[in-house]
């Protein structure tokens, strides 16, 4: 079986092998396109809207001159999800735009006709043990500014620094690698976003630090709120991260992953602790919620 069965392309949906793009399109060229990934639970993409949002705030922000509607992505994705058989399983989802193919100039004239391509696959996550002991967590030797630059708020396709910081990961045989300031501020991680817990108290980097606004950090941060947990978006050193009783990432397809250690320094509570298990069977609540509510307007 290959990664990505049928594909869908600007309204048609490809088998493997055929779905092809323009080797001109700005996106390949250039990774000048935004990318959304998301996790569907039995054909159910939890807090789609939400993905949407954010997709088409970056589509305007970065002024793609588009045509399609939100309503429209989202039956494609529906359509792609059904035609790869993944309705009655769990997968993973990815939408990118680009900006289309290139026309000789770099500019962002209206002329450019952004291409629209989702894929779909059954989902992989990290192993079970991951969730029960926790994964490590390294410091990315790049570093970033957290003002001035705003770039990093959108999930653009030109996505090397990212993987650039993840393969660092690798290397050491950590999970995830965490950008810093060079003043050793906590941004993010390279696919994630980062919370620290101490005594009944949550703590995140706040979106002013130019970092990505994540779906699924945006997810816990209510559930803190409506679940008695104190939750506090403030400027993270990196002494706070090494410190901290408790440690987890997070992102859609993930959901809430503990920290066990964090470059040479061990998290000092039991992982995972109490305050990231009990976030993560409200999260899994939330999910079987929203499935149900799903269910209730079809």
């Amino acid at each position: 079986m290959t990664m990505f069965e049928y594909t869908y392309i600007n309204g048609r949906l490809f088998p493997p092998g055929r779905a092809k793009i323009p080797v001109r399109d700005r996106g390949f060229a250039y990774g000048d396109g935004i990318f959304e990934t998301m996790r569907s639970y039995r054909g159910n993409v939890f807090m789609f809207s939400r993905h949407l949002e954010r997709l088409f705030s970056s589509l305007r922000a970065l002024r793609f001159n588009y045509s399609f509607d939100p309503d429209e992505i989202r039956k494609a994705v529906e359509k792609t999800l059904k035609k790869n058989r993944l309705l009655k399983s769990d997968a993973y989802i990815k939408i990118m735009v680009t900006r289309g193919e290139h026309l000789g100039d770099f500019s962002f004239s209206s002329k450019y006709r952004p291409s629209v391509i989702i894929t779909a696959k059954k989902l992989e996550v990290p192993s079970p043990v991951s969730y029960s002991d926790g994964v490590d967590l390294v410091s990315s030797t790049i570093t970033r500014t957290s003002h001035g630059n705003s770039i990093h708020v959108h999930k653009l396709m030109n996505y090397f620094e990212n993987l650039y910081a993840k393969n660092e990961a690798y290397s050491k045989g950590a999970y995830e690698a965490v950008f810093l300031t060079r003043d050793k501020l906590v941004l993010e991680g390279a696919t994630t976003n980062i919370f620290v817990a101490n005594g009944n108290t949550v703590y995140t980097p706040p979106l002013t630090q130019n970092i990505l606004s994540g779906v699924t950090r945006s997810v816990v941060i209510a559930l803190c709120r409506d679940n008695g947990i104190r939750v506090r978006e403030r400027k993270l050193h990196y002494r706070d991260l090494i410190a901290a009783g408790e440690v987890f990432l997070t992102n859609s397809i993930i959901e809430i992953l503990p920290v066990k250690k964090v470059d040479i320094h061990c998290i000092k509570k039991q992982v995972p602790g109490d305050l990231t298990s009990g976030l993560i069977n409200l999260y899994r609540l939330a999910v079987l919620k929203d499935a149900k509510e799903i269910i209730l307007q079809a």
